[in-house]
């Protein structure tokens, strides 16, 4: 039932994401190689999340009043280039400068994916592309993990020289980014239609929808703050508390993306039998013991499974999430929605990744995961509080339903 376009998008986003997950799993190994401490390599990724949240309300202005094609050819080039600056520089500021860039470049694609599923597909499909999106990036995490993380490890064996094995194989990353270009080019996408073509926080909207607005940002602000604690360090977590080398971190970063991808295809299935609000809220709450046995477990085994599982249940809400702001936003906000979940969550990201490293630098990190797990809990029950009257039952217990006036539900 996918539109040729959503498939297209699917495929583009698969290669992104290549370069992102290992990114997301080397670089920091890459830094520390290089002797940067945990509070150094934070600042780096706080400027990342700096970027992406200066740019996500800007580029959903923009995106709802110019056509997405020539966007999302123009963010897959400059984003390379900016990654490929992050691979080859070696000082602190400019490490900062370019993931900032960097940042700012990947936010047009994350914004726009939002708004572009809704207006290539039906309510139909709807739920199952979100879901299926997600899967496609997480597939792409689980090739990155496993293929990178072996890669390292054998160009080591070969040159004798750790560094000169990340370098190379990020280097690779950015071209399998770059090959999103083709799918992209062939995407047929029209103008903006009118409901679409004037999103502006003007203050007769901030009086009519604020309310709104803060309700769908405050459990993401929270969420992103405990994530942003620990999340983007557990690759060094893997490293330095278990003395795990690169391709076993990348095994275990394969396995946990096996795990979300099974989660992430279950949601469609969940969401039916619980509905959005509770699937949600349900499966971030199961995550916390597993949160809870990596900070204070040392058994690799106990660690790696809790590791998987916590994956699973946490990122399965993810996709569930956007289609649920998605389906209670007016159509001609959608873009706008999706662009202050990206500022709450990255905003929220960026300053907690910069504390998170320090944290960890100075106190460990169990100290560290527990802040976050206090955040995880605090964000779910919020989010059970603001939304749990938004969906009701079907008249024959089946299925969760949500009424057509927005403003009957928030």
């Amino acid at each position: 039932m996918f539109s040729r376009n959503a498939r297209l998008y699917l495929v583009g986003s698969f290669l992104m994401s290549v370069n992102f997950a290992v990114f997301q799993l080397l670089f920091n190994l890459y830094l520390r190689e290089y002797g940067f401490s945990e509070g150094d390599i934070g600042l780096v990724n706080s400027g990342r999340a700096l970027g992406l949240t200066l740019m996500a309300l800007p580029a959903a202005m923009l995106l709802t009043r110019i056509r997405l094609k020539p966007v999302l050819l123009a963010s897959c080039v400059v984003f390379a280039l900016f990654s490929l600056g992050l691979t080859v520089c070696l000082d602190l500021l400019f490490l900062i400068g370019f993931a900032l860039l960097a940042g700012m470049a990947f936010a047009f694609f994350r914004v726009a994916s939002g708004p572009f599923y809704m207006r290539n597909s039906t309510r139909a499909e709807r739920t199952h592309l979100f879901s299926f999106s997600f899967a496609m990036m997480i597939l792409a995490s689980m090739g990155g993990s496993a293929g990178s993380g072996n890669l390292v490890a054998w160009i080591n064996a070969m040159t004798g020289d750790p560094v000169i094995g990340y370098r190379y194989t990020l280097c690779i990353a950015i071209v399998v980014g770059l090959l999103s270009f083709v799918p992209f080019a062939m995407i047929k996408a029209s103008a903006p239609s009118s409901e679409e073509t004037r999103i502006s926080l003007n203050l007769d909207r901030l009086k009519r929808r604020g309310r709104f607005y803060l309700k769908i940002t405050a459990a993401s602000f929270l969420l992103g703050s405990g994530a942003g604690l620990i999340i983007p360090f557990l690759n060094l977590y893997f490293r330095d508390r278990l003395n795990l080398s690169p391709d076993w971190i990348g095994w275990c970063f394969f396995a946990v993306s096996c795990s979300m991808f099974v989660g992430t295809l279950s949601g469609p299935l969940l969401t039916k039998r619980f509905g959005l609000v509770r699937t949600i809220v349900f499966t971030q709450l199961a995550s916390i013991p597993f949160m809870l046995i990596l900070s204070y477990s040392y058994l690799l085994w106990l660690v790696v499974v809790a590791f998987i599982i916590r994956g699973g249940l946490m990122n399965l809400s993810i996709p569930i999430n956007t289609n649920f702001c998605m389906e209670v936003s007016e159509k001609n906000e959608q873009g706008q929605v999706n662009a202050l979940l990206m500022i709450s969550g990255t905003g929220s990201r960026m300053i907690a990744v910069a504390i998170g490293g320090y944290l960890i630098e100075a106190y460990g990190y169990t100290v560290t995961l527990n802040v976050a797990v206090t955040l995880y809990i605090i964000s779910s029950l919020t989010y059970y509080f603001l939304f749990r009257r938004v969906e009701r039952r079907s008249k024959d217990a089946t299925s969760w339903l949500m009424p057509e006036r927005e403003e009957s539900r928030l």
